[in-house]
């Protein structure tokens, strides 16, 4: 009876280690998708900003864009991935939740990505060094620049409110931690599903090919 007892403690205990273990895991790369996306997001506001200002947008700036999109799209799909696999290995009534409407959320950066896929074709047809935004190609910049704004803010008070004052390996172990990855996730969600219904004036996509450029 004590070496069964014994036994099953040992047992236990090692799926117990497994367990966390997996999970540490899981948060680790879940932050690093998260640190990408926030980072990529900076970057096509910065992008994004400058080519309202001037009505235009050079061809580097649009690979670029198209490139952060294409990323972020990756990101998201990666940390829905991360979060499906947490939740199968997750007590349901410990574990964090996600409230979504949709078996299969909408990521309205992939539908951006898209755009700027049509705007590089458009582009290379011109054979112009840049683009120059009609009326309808600056709407859906404007569009595009408040979608990531709004992430950025979302970070900003984030970071405000719950990892103040913390950067580098102490602000990684403390999303790790406290699961605020799965947070972020949610916020990103809830940013997305307030522009599910926006209707793109870049949409007439065409079947060309950019692997030339892109690679």
């Amino acid at each position: 009876m004590t070496i069964l007892f014994s036994l099953s403690l040992i047992i236990n205990i090692f799926s117990y280690v497994n367990i966390r273990n997996y999970k540490y895991r899981i948060g680790k790369e879940s932050e690093l998708n998260i640190e990408d996306l926030r980072q990529r997001n900076e970057s096509n506001m910065d992008i994004l900003k400058m080519s309202i200002d001037q009505g235009c947008i050079k061809n580097d700036e649009l690979l670029k864009l198209y490139k952060n999109y294409e990323m972020i799209s990756n990101d998201i799909i990666e940390l829905w991935e991360q979060y499906a696999e947490y939740k199968s290995n997750s007590f349901s009534i410990f574990s964090k939740k996600i409230e979504i409407k949709k078996i299969i959320p909408n990521d309205i950066n992939s539908k951006i990505r898209e755009c700027m896929f049509i705007l590089l074709n458009q582009a290379m047809k011109n054979k112009e060094p840049k683009l120059i935004l009609n009326e309808n190609y600056l709407n859906d910049f404007i569009a595009m620049n408040k979608v990531s704004e709004k992430i950025y803010n979302y970070f900003e008070d984030f970071n405000s409110n719950r990892l103040s004052n913390l950067t580098g390996s102490d602000r990684e172990k403390e999303i790790i931690k406290n699961k605020y990855w799965i947070d972020m996730l949610q916020g990103i969600y809830d940013i997305n599903q307030q522009y599910t219904s926006i209707q793109w004036h870049i949409s007439d996509i065409e079947n060309s090919n950019i692997s030339d450029i892109i690679n």
